[in-house]
C-alpha cells in the first residue's frame, strides 16, 4: 500500500543546532575564484569564496540568477576546477568528479529508454561494486519503496510526472549511499504541492542517514531554503560573486511547514533574506 504524504507532516527527529556545528567540515571552501576564457575574454564567476560545511549540514545557496550558485557547486561536484584556491571534501581535494558525491539536477538526468527500476539499479550496479547482484537489488528495492514508487517501477521516464521523475533521481542519488549530496535547484519546475511532497521525501531519506549525509542545494525559493536547511549561504550578484551573508536557521527540527511560518524565528530570517537579495530593488517615493 502506497503511503499519503502530508507536506505539513513531521518526519524527522528534534536536532541540537548546536551540535551540528560541533561536528568536522565534510567541504571546505578555500579562496576559490572560478574563471572561464570566452571570445569576449576572462570571465569570473566567483570570486575568493570560503565557506565551510560541516557533516550532515543541510545547506542552501540562494542568490539571483547568474551570481555562480552552480558554479561553486560544481567545484563541489569535480565538474568545474577552480582557477585558484582548493575545494576539500571528506578530507580530499576535488580533482574531479567521485562517487562521495550524488548530484541531482532539476532535469531529472533519468536515462529515457530505461524503467525506474533500471535507471537506480544502473547507478547502484557501478558505484557499489562491492556488493553481490542480490544486495544490490535489495538497495534500489529499499529506495524505490522509500519513495513511494514501487507500483511503478517498470515505467519508463516519459509515463511518470515530473514530481515522480524527480522522486527516482533522488532515490537514484541516495542508492549509490553519497556523503555529499548536491541538489542543483531540483523543485524549481515543480508545482507548489507536488514541491512541498518532495521535500518530505528528502527529508526522510536524511533522517533515515541518521542525517549523516551532508546536502548543499542550489535555490531561488527563499521559503524552501528555511524549510531545509541549516544555514543559508546569500551570494552577492555576479559576475565575479562572493558571499554577501551567511544566515544560521535555528528552527529546532522537526519542522512543521505550516506551523514555523508563524514562528518569530521563521519571520525574522525570512525578512532578513528578503532584505538581502531585493533591497536594491526597493521603490522610493
Amino acid at each position: 500500500m502506497t503511503n499519503i504524504v502530508n507536506p505539513n507532516q513531521l518526519v524527522d527527529s528534534a536536532s541540537d543546532f548546536h551540535k551540528i556545528n560541533s561536528r568536522e567540515n565534510a567541504i571546505d571552501i578555500k579562496n576559490v575564484t572560478v574563471s572561464f576564457n570566452g571570445s569576449k575574454g576572462t570571465f569570473t564567476a566567483v570570486k575568493d569564496i570560503s565557506l565551510e560545511v560541516k557533516k550532515g549540514e543541510i545547506v542552501a545557496l540562494i542568490g539571483h540568477s547568474g551570481c555562480g550558485k552552480s558554479t561553486l557547486m560544481n567545484t563541489i561536484s569535480g565538474m568545474v576546477t577552480p582557477s585558484s584556491g582548493e575545494v576539500i571534501a571528506n578530507g580530499n581535494i576535488v580533482k574531479g568528479p567521485g562517487p562521495d558525491r550524488g548530484i541531482v539536477f532539476q532535469n531529472y538526468s533519468l536515462l529515457p529508454w530505461m524503467s525506474v527500476y533500471k535507471n537506480i539499479y544502473e547507478a547502484v550496479d557501478s558505484v557499489l561494486k562491492d556488493k553481490t547482484s542480490a544486495e544490490k537489488h535489495a538497495v534500489v528495492d529499499h529506495y524505490i519503496q522509500m519513495v513511494n514508487l514501487t507500483p511503478h517501477k517498470d515505467k519508463l521516464p516519459g509515463q511518470l510526472s515530473g514530481g515522480m521523475k524527480q522522486r527516482v533521481a533522488i532515490a537514484r542519488a541516495f542508492a549509490i549511499n553519497p556523503s555529499i549530496l548536491l541538489l542543483d535547484e531540483p523543485f524549481g519546475a515543480l508545482d507548489a504541492l507536488t514541491k512541498g511532497s518532495m521535500h518530505i521525501e528528502l527529508l526522510k531519506l536524511w533522517n533515515l542517514d541518521n542525517r549523516n549525509k551532508t546536502i548543499v542545494m542550489v535555490t531561488h525559493d527563499i521559503e524552501e531554503a528555511i524549510f531545509l536547511a541549516d544555514k543559508v549561504v546569500v551570494m552577492n550578484n555576479g559576475p565575479a560573486a562572493t558571499i554577501k551573508k551567511i544566515v544560521d536557521i535555528k528552527l529546532p527540527r522537526p519542522r512543521n511547514k505550516k506551523d514555523i511560518t508563524h514562528d518569530p524565528e521563521y519571520i525574522s530570517v525570512h525578512d532578513e533574506l528578503l532584505s538581502l537579495l531585493f533591497d536594491k530593488f526597493s521603490i522610493e517615493d
